[in-house]
């Protein structure tokens, strides 16, 4: 079985340790002026990260602005 790997980041929001709020709040100010096309890494360990950053970034349409990969890291 071959891994895919995530894209280079181009951007890179920092999250361990936080709530996923936090992480959510951090990613919303970082992608505020990116170019279409950014790549968005968000390292996280809240283990609901997986689920609520994606679909946070679904129901704001910011992945029409940025595509977004979640790397989650467990802590």
């Amino acid at each position: 079985m071959t891994e895919t790997l995530a894209p280079p980041a181009d951007i890179t929001v920092g999250g361990t340790g936080l709530l996923c709020v936090t992480p959510l709040l951090r990613l919303r100010a970082r992608i505020a002026d990116a170019a279409a096309g950014t790549v968005v890494h968000v390292i996280a360990t809240d283990p609901a990260a997986p689920l609520d950053l994606p679909a946070w970034c679904h129901m704001t349409a910011s992945l029409a602005q940025c595509p977004v990969t979640v790397r989650w890291l467990r802590s």
